[in-house]
């Protein structure tokens, strides 16, 4: 009788390790598709700043332009000019398929006329930082970019 009794608990043992075991299962597979709901990277990257001259005046009217980058191509997401203070802001939504941003004052003569008459180049500073490294910014989140033009 005693064996019996050994056995039975034996049994309840075994009944029991395998439904903690499905439970388990069950909890790892539901997390694991929650995860996906709720560890969405935000995608929303806001970029602004203002744009000065040598003399530290702002300058009105330049253009930024924000592009997706891949590999190495780039696509152009959005663009915006300065206002009369020199401040800029954009905030672009980007696409799954770039991983990082580039932001830039392109030289283009006719979408940047005043940059391109009255200016040769320009000194890049990300978030107070003076950079050489101009200009990625990651995807999702929010980046000063301050642009100091240079003169012809």
């Amino acid at each position: 009788m005693f064996y019996l009794y050994k056995r039975k608990i034996f049994l309840f043992k075994i009944a029991s390790l395998l439904g903690i075991k499905r439970y388990a299962f069950t909890a790892i597979l539901a997390t694991t598709l929650l995860s996906g709901c709720f560890l969405k990277q935000d995608r929303t990257s806001t970029v602004y700043g203002t744009i000065t001259d040598q003399n530290g005046e702002p300058v009105d009217s330049i253009m930024v332009l924000a592009q997706g980058m891949r590999y190495l191509t780039f696509e152009a997401l959005q663009h915006t000019y300065s206002d009369s203070n020199g401040h800029f802001e954009m905030v672009i939504e980007v696409p799954k398929k770039f991983g990082t941003i580039d932001i830039s004052v392109p030289f283009y003569p006719k979408e940047n006329p005043k940059f391109q008459t009255k200016y040769k180049g320009k000194k890049s500073i990300k978030n107070d930082i003076a950079t050489s490294n101009c200009c990625i910014t990651p995807v999702g989140e929010k980046t000063k970019y301050d642009f100091q033009l240079i003169p012809k």
